[in-house]
């Protein structure tokens, strides 16, 4: 089977708050899943492996002084430059999967071209382009410093243009980050008691089926 955007940007957003994140940060994941596979990019992937790094508790929460011995959050760091926290220019240390930075990039890209550099990769981003350098099999990596930084028109780099896709589904190939998701997402499931089985919760005790 397939699954729609809708279907992953939901099951994201849950596994992200099954790993920690309060609600807002975990809308955040969803948004930014969304958005990566719209555009055939393996944001699936990409979530997958960060919640894993973040259970395991090698990423820093928060982009503060505390992340020269860890790695900034994606999550965090993105939904910061989106809102404006940060200038034009900044740049960071070391950014657990930089691909899901990309998204909240693209938020304020559309008033002034901006480009993100993640170790030999850079995606350039405009109210009407969208691409990324050469060097594409740079996309998924693990941890990158990465630099943001304003630019214009006829300074954007060569890049191979990407389109949001034809068919909004993501692939089977994602079949195994998924199952990931899953886990994470069980953990907002509340266990079942006596009390809530009584009040209506499943059969109870008056199953006639």
């Amino acid at each position: 089977m397939s699954w729609s955007l809708g279907e992953i940007g939901a099951l994201a957003t849950k596994a992200a708050r099954g790993s920690g994140m309060d609600w807002g940060l975990a809308d955040e994941a969803g948004y930014a899943v969304k958005w990566l596979q719209r555009r055939q990019l393996p944001g699936v992937a990409a979530l997958c492996r960060y919640l894993s790094w973040r259970q395991a508790g090698e990423i820093t929460i928060w982009p503060d002084d505390t992340a020269r011995d860890g790695h900034y959050c994606p999550i965090a760091t993105g939904a910061a430059y989106g809102d404006g926290v940060f200038g034009d220019e900044v740049q960071f240390a070391r950014v657990r999967t930089p691909l899901l930075l990309i998204p909240f990039i693209a938020l304020r890209a559309a008033n002034s071209p901006v480009c993100l550099s993640m170790g030999n990769a850079i995606f350039a981003l405009s109210q009407s382009k969208f691409g990324f350098s050469k060097n594409d099999t740079a996309i998924l990596m693990d941890a990158s410093a990465c630099h943001i930084y304003a630019t214009s028109d006829d300074k954007l780099p060569e890049m191979i243009t990407i389109a949001n896709a034809a068919i909004p589904r993501v692939p089977l190939t994602a079949s195994a980050c998924i199952t990931v998701l899953n886990s994470f997402a069980k953990n907002t499931y509340a266990p079942a008691t006596e009390a809530s089985r009584l009040a209506g919760a499943g059969a109870g005790l008056n199953d006639n089926d």
